[in-house]
């Protein structure tokens, strides 16, 4: 493989103060080959373009269990408070002898839809209780959801309205309470009920244990959404569960699970989001786990592209490469985000832990680097001055740099206990330096497998025994843990054999390889079981010794296809001129379109749509699996470095100065690009920082 380009990141100012060893081997930044990554499977001639210039040029819908694409379906509305008339207090005996006068205007809508039959029926209901159900069905979803919503307002929360399978209506009395306090508690949730949305009220179902609802999140991590919805309610971060992560730069959809919370309160969470739209609610009886998704469905606008060298047609090349994609798939390599950005990457501290050397990880992670968020560059300094003082470290360090902050926290109450700092780290961060090594040794197998043998079937190859189930050793404790199963963590794996292999039974996409663990096979195969333990031993670790006294650093190991074909792939080019142009529409802007039009629009934007130009986007449509990485797809296609210092990361800013879209130098990225900005007085208007 070609050799990765220069970086163009300008160096931090680390002063006079040494770099760790670990940091000085990747002072740019890591690059493919350092995580092993380095094979290609197409013959075809990669390009060059801009990935995610706009976080609009990424977008991820969930793919469900069932198999459906998930989309926002129904914004919510919530209706304007209905004032209630301040309550005396009485006593039991007066209040339930107090008559109830309904909502004049909506029983008189309620009485042109049931009849005055229905009326009087329903107002025996509030008096005495009961059941009364509609003869009349309606087949109409938002005129049923019309109806709850008009029972709600009329009668004052105090009437349930609920659905039949036959789409008819039956009502009964909401039960009252022996509690002057409870009294009041339920007259307060009537009343948001009676402001909810009729939609929603119509889709929410049974009240159960969890509600069930849909992210729609912009340019923010699914950890970061989940925290700030548990924040509003107050809950721990934890309570909101997802079935997997999705990126951070882009417009993602997922489903999620809250315990114990109305829906008349996540609805209300609508008004103080600013980049999180919460939709699309129902009651179930089970939370949603960690895994319980099928893929996820991915359109990535690629912007800017050139061929990367000298062919003219660079239609033709996107076209031969997206077809070989299509054809030949791409390697299930982990991505180069599952390595963090440090000059430290994050498998580099997983070898640490699991070599027990608690200090030395510490350490690492609290050093002066090359390459880290700039504003913590002051509390390394500090730290690495004078280690004793961690107060001082301590207030300079930013409160977002979790596990800095966490260490310097378990130092503080033991300057001594190592072990017990580490443990002070999120469970879900510790955890991901032991699987980003894991994901570092399975990278480099496979990169050697396909480099000595290619894609032949081999006899000791792997594949999954359907015919064995078993529950995963891997703890799940903490909902925000990776998925690293790939889908494939609950069935055994066999070797294949010489009659299988003459038989053709297996393709080299039911190939499976083994991230190290004390519960997998390894390949039969001797030569492979030497590249885990030759990669292994550089590190002093064994594949056959992957128990650890720290219960969270015991790898059970996982099962993951080695390559991937993804599903519906479909492409579109388009030519434009405005570099802010928009390609696509997200969920929320079909939804608006549809609202205002009643016409369903395109996904993406018809070239007539678009002002013309002479730059080249490609509009890439795929689907792939859990656990499974786009830029690794990207990669196959365009044969770029995915780093973050690589090509494909190598985007621009755009800004404005005198009312015109001006281009940041070619050469910058990230704050240099912003700093170009500032000191020409140019207002910033896309940022470009993957």
């Amino acid at each position: 493989m070609a050799a990765p380009p220069p970086s163009k990141r300008a160096r931090l100012d680390t002063g006079d103060l040494p770099t760790p060893s670990k940091a000085a081997e990747y002072p740019a930044g890591i690059t493919e080959p350092d995580v092993g990554i380095t094979q290609y499977l197409g013959a075809h001639v990669g390009f060059r373009g801009v990935l995610k210039q706009r976080y609009t040029d990424f977008l991820v819908n969930e793919i469900l269990p069932s198999g459906e694409i998930l989309h926002v379906k129904h914004v919510p509305v919530q209706a304007p408070p209905q004032s209630l008339p301040p309550k005396k207090e009485q006593s039991k005996k007066d209040d339930d002898a107090a008559e109830f006068v309904p909502d004049e205007d909506a029983e008189g809508q309620v009485k042109a839809i049931l009849g005055e039959e229905g009326i009087l029926a329903l107002r025996e209901v509030v008096k005495s209780g009961g059941t009364y159900e509609s003869s009349k069905a309606f087949d109409d979803k938002d005129e049923r959801g019309k109806i709850h919503q008009l029972i709600r307002i009329a009668y004052k929360g105090k009437i349930e309205s609920k659905t039949t399978p036959e789409y008819s209506f039956k009502f009964t009395k909401f039960a009252a309470s022996n509690s002057t306090t409870r009294r009041r508690d339920n007259r307060g949730k009537n009343q948001a009920l009676a402001n909810l949305d009729p939609v929603v009220a119509e889709n929410m179902g049974s009240r159960g244990s969890f509600t069930h609802f849909t992210i729609y999140k912009e340019n923010k991590e699914s950890m970061d959404a989940c925290h700030i919805i548990a924040k509003f309610l107050r809950m721990k971060p934890k309570s909101v569960t997802i079935a997997g992560t999705k990126d951070r730069r882009g417009v993602t959809v997922q489903r999620a699970s809250i315990a114990h919370t109305p829906v008349e309160r996540l609805v209300s969470l609508n008004k103080a989001f600013r980049d999180i739209v919460l939709s699309d609610f129902r009651y179930e009886r089970e939370r949603i786990k960690l895994g319980e998704l099928h893929g996820n469905e991915f359109i990535i606008t690629i912007r800017d592209v050139q061929p990367a060298t000298g062919e003219s047609d660079v239609e033709s090349i996107l076209n031969e490469a997206l077809s070989s994609l299509a054809k030949t798939g791409f390697i299930n390599y982990f991505g180069m985000q599952r390595f963090g950005t440090h000059s430290v990457p994050t498998h580099e501290i997983g070898i640490n832990l699991l070599q027990k050397r608690y200090k030395e990880a510490a350490q690492l992670l609290l050093s002066v680097q090359p390459l880290v968020v700039p504003e913590s560059i002051a509390a390394r300094k500090q730290y690495a001055r004078d280690p004793g003082n961690i107060n001082a470290a301590m207030k300079l360090m930013p409160r977002y740099c979790t596990a800095e902050v966490s260490i310097l926290r378990g130092l503080e109450r033991s300057p001594q206990d190592w072990l017990g700092a580490i443990m002070q780290i999120p469970r879900n961060l510790r955890v991901m330096y032991v699987h980003a090594y894991q994901s570092f040794v399975w990278n480099t197998v496979v990169s050697e497998r396909i480099a000595k043998f290619g894609l032949a079937v081999l006899e000791g190859d792997l594949v999954l025994d359907d015919a064995e189930q078993i529950t995963t050793h891997e703890d799940t404790e903490d909902e925000f843990e990776e998925d690293v199963m790939d889908g494939s963590g609950f069935v055994r794996a066999r070797p294949i054999t010489a009659e299988e292999v003459r038989a053709g039974r297996f393709t080299i996409f039911d190939v499976v390889m083994p991230s190290p663990g004390f519960d997998v096979e390894y390949p039969a195969r001797p030569d492979l079981r030497e590249s885990y333990e030759r990669i292994m031993a550089k590190d002093g670790l064994s594949p056959y010794n992957m128990r650890h006294n720290v219960k969270e650093f015991s790898l059970s190991g996982a099962y993951r296809h080695v390559l991937v074909m993804p599903g519906d792939i479909e492409w579109w080019c388009r030519r434009y001129s405005d570099p802010l142009q928009q390609m696509v529409r997200t969920d929320l802007d079909i939804l608006r379109v549809r609202e205002d039009t009643g016409v369903e629009p395109a996904r993406v934007l018809d070239q007539g749509e678009i002002s013309p130009g002479d730059k080249l986007a490609v509009v890439l449509k795929l689907r792939i699996g859990p656990s499974q990485y786009a830029t690794m797809a990207l990669r196959e296609v365009m044969k770029l470095e995915t780093s973050r210092r690589g090509d494909m990361f190598d985007v621009k800013l755009f800004g404005t100065r005198d009312g015109k879209v001006v281009e940041a130098a070619t050469s910058a990225t990230g704050q240099e690009a912003v700093s170009v900005f500032q000191a020409s007085g140019v207002e910033q208007q896309a940022a470009g920082a993957a």
